[in-house]
């Protein structure tokens, strides 16, 4: 299969998850949801799809509630970012939606949920929507000041323990809000995590890989400008999560796939320049 083929096949597999009022479900019923219609929407721009849909407009919009808010940061994120992809916007002003929630957070390291990735996906999620706004420098010092809590003697970012996961995510944030990820010496982390057999793993010293591993530490290479030692093993894995769907898993030869394993693949892709 040329590339050609490929990333058709890759479209097919995501027009075919669009639910009847526009959004989209990975399980293909009609129960859609903001996550998989962002990750659709991401996938298709990846790949160049050039895509309208007045029914997907309409599904991101009606996810604001009249005030300008969202029933969570996550719905947030999805509307607003699958909206600018279609080249609209959300139908209310969302700022003070998006400061209260900053102002709630604090970014205080007391309020942490139990899962640290879910804390910086949360708080990935506000800086990402906050920093479209003007931000005042006090509120961009308090969430650098926040991420460097999590960062380890080792150069990745964790609660104890670096992990790859967290350490892309956090040098995400920082450089979001043009802090020099480079003094931090990430690469001397990401380069512990790399692995011969399938490019990268969470956790330095093992050897359990799924694809969300691989793409933060093709994400945080890309950050940081680390140049990965084995793109191959990288490409290989990716590769290798695509089952007949033409969508991707979150493992190789194994699975189901679903729109959210697809955007990681193809993103991860892109930034090796497969699809170039």
């Amino acid at each position: 299969m040329n590339k050609s083929e490929f990333k058709i096949s890759i479209i097919d597999y995501v027009l075919q998850c669009r639910c009847q009022c526009g959004g989209y479900c990975f399980y293909r019923l009609e129960e859609p949801n903001g996550a998989d219609t962002y990750f659709a929407l991401s996938t298709l721009n990846h790949l160049k799809f050039d895509f309208e849909d007045e029914k997907t407009t309409a599904y991101l919009q009606n996810l604001q509630h009249d005030d300008g808010s969202y029933d969570s940061i996550f719905s947030d994120f999805y509307a607003v970012n699958g909206l600018r992809l279609l080249g609209t916007n959300p139908l209310f002003d969302h700022s003070s939606y998006i400061t209260s929630n900053i102002d709630q957070y604090k970014f205080d390291v007391n309020k942490l949920p139990a899962e640290m990735t879910a804390a910086f996906k949360r708080t990935f999620y506000l800086v990402s929507l906050y920093n479209k706004n003007a931000v005042d420098k006090k509120n961009r010092d308090g969430m650098v000041q926040f991420i460097l809590q999590f960062a380890n003697k080792d150069h990745g970012f964790g609660i104890g323990k670096s992990s790859l996961r967290e350490t892309a995510l956090a040098l995400n944030i920082l450089k979001l809000l043009s802090y020099p990820v480079e003094q931090l010496q990430p690469d001397d982390f990401i380069r512990i995590c790399e692995t011969p057999i399938c490019g990268f793993t969470d956790i330095p010293g093992t050897s359990l890989s799924f694809i969300e591993h691989i793409h933060a530490g093709i994400m945080a290479s890309s950050l940081s400008g680390h140049t990965p030692s084995y793109p191959e093993q990288c490409l290989d894995f990716i590769l290798n999560c695509r089952n007949k769907t033409g969508g991707f898993s979150r493992t190789t030869h194994d699975g189901i796939a679903t729109l959210e394993n697809t955007f990681l693949a193809i993103e991860s892709l892109s930034l090796l320049c497969y699809l170039c």
